[in-house]
């Protein structure tokens, strides 16, 4: 990459340097997201997390009809703030999975192991049935 860095083709050139092991766009993905030494792979610390979370925010807020969000913008000005480059997708991994993680409880798990969809026939009730095998008195006789 050092010899190629400021050519416009750099990854096709690198590509056929490596008799074409890897696809130019390979090679991209692999040098933009892990290769690059001037990124930084340490985890977010708390203040990069708050951050990049109330940016997004406020970006939805101030464009609520834009559908996707500016990730290069916000690395780039977290690079000034907080002195780091991250990926790209480094960054849309945390904001993804934290969104994910909104979606669930607090623990991510469903503890009701009686429940069973093939019990309710796929419809949403008001009352779950439940596989009459996985109570807890059909589970304690069959250990015995």
């Amino acid at each position: 990459m050092k010899e190629f860095e400021h050519h416009p083709n750099r990854y096709n050139l690198v590509s056929e340097k490596m008799n074409k092991q890897f696809s130019p766009k390979m090679i991209c993905q692999r040098w933009t997201n892990i290769l690059d030494p001037r990124l930084c792979h340490d985890s977010f610390d708390e203040t990069e997390k708050l951050y990049l979370i109330e940016w997004v925010k406020k970006y939805k807020i101030q464009n609520p009809s834009a559908d996707k969000i500016p990730w290069k913008t916000l690395i780039l000005e977290m690079k000034d703030k907080f002195g780091k480059l991250r990926s790209e997708n480094k960054v849309k991994n945390f904001w993804h999975s934290k969104q994910r993680q909104k979606g669930r409880n607090p623990s991510g798990i469903n503890h009701d192991i009686s429940y069973s969809p093939q019990y309710n026939n796929g419809q949403e009730s008001s009352e779950i049935k439940r596989d009459p095998k996985m109570e807890i008195p059909a589970l304690i006789n069959l250990s015995k």
